[in-house]
């Protein structure tokens, strides 16, 4: 019994002291621990600073002192890093992470933010907003977040820029079409002089003027083909953004087929 007393009168002293105690050191030590359960340190660590204060009760600072440090090294932190198309750093831009501005112009320093995915939208005065979402994990720091502000003149004067597979089909085409009518006359003329000597006319003769009247349809119809895969390209021309993503998996390449009487020209891509 002599030892029992000595701990309940600490007991109700401890108890009398958190009656006594602001309800906001209490609360927030609990929040503290709740967010942090929640995955959500940084929210934690900013309850954690209020249970750190010097008017709650000392228990109560020692485990929110520690909280604070061992939540500041869970918390991921971003770098904001918008450039000019040039490559220079911009500061003059907003930047609203889901939704919420975080900054209203650069300041270089870290920005710290909860675990989990984000999405970020830059804006600056004469440029193309830029969204981007990314995927932040615990401890994660100083991630570099670089994007390109690109002016709003480009984005409306050059927003569908002519892609090269129109200029490859269209050239193509204008060959191929000039090729038939090379074909055709040459065909015409051959056509002519057999005229003058039927019916006692060359087999050989004839074979070639059918192989040129042959070789005439093959590049018409590639030709035409070319025309319209050039208008095609052309209308359903994507934006600058995705043109240089797509760029690189642009691969034109010529190609020849033989054909019964003659053969094919034409160049193929994959897109």
């Amino acid at each position: 019994m002599k030892l029992i007393v000595p701990a309940v009168a600490t007991a109700i002293v401890l108890a009398s002291g958190f009656a006594r105690a602001d309800a906001t050191c209490i609360s927030a030590y609990e929040q503290t621990q709740t967010l942090r359960k929640d995955g959500k340190p940084l929210a934690a660590k900013a309850q954690a600073a209020v249970c750190a204060r010097e008017a709650c009760p000392a228990l109560l600072v020692k485990d929110c002192t520690k909280w604070q440090s061992e939540l500041e090294a869970v918390i991921p932190t971003v770098v904001l890093d918008p450039r000019s198309p040039s490559g220079g750093l911009r500061t003059d831009v907003r930047v609203k992470v889901d939704g919420v501005v975080v900054s209203e112009k650069l300041d270089l320093k870290p920005v710290p933010l909860e675990p989990g995915s984000h999405r970020f939208v830059f804006e600056a005065e004469g440029s193309v907003p830029v969204e981007r979402t990314i995927l932040l994990r615990d401890g994660e720091k100083n991630r570099k977040l670089t994007v390109t502000m690109a002016p709003a003149a480009d984005a409306k004067g050059g927003a569908r820029p002519v892609p090269v597979g129109v200029w490859i089909f269209g050239g193509v085409s204008v060959v191929a079409i000039a090729t038939s009518a090379v074909f055709a006359l040459d065909g015409l003329g051959k056509k002519s002089d057999l005229d003058s000597c039927k019916p006692r006319c060359s087999p050989a003769d004839v074979d070639a003027m059918s192989s040129s009247f042959t070789f005439a349809d093959v590049a018409l119809g590639a030709g035409v083909m070319a025309g319209a895969a050039a208008v095609y390209l052309f209308l359903t021309r994507p934006s600058a953004e995705a043109s240089a993503a797509s760029a690189a998996t642009f691969r034109p390449a010529p190609y020849a087929a033989p054909l019964s009487g003659g053969g094919t020209l034409g160049v193929s891509a994959r897109f």
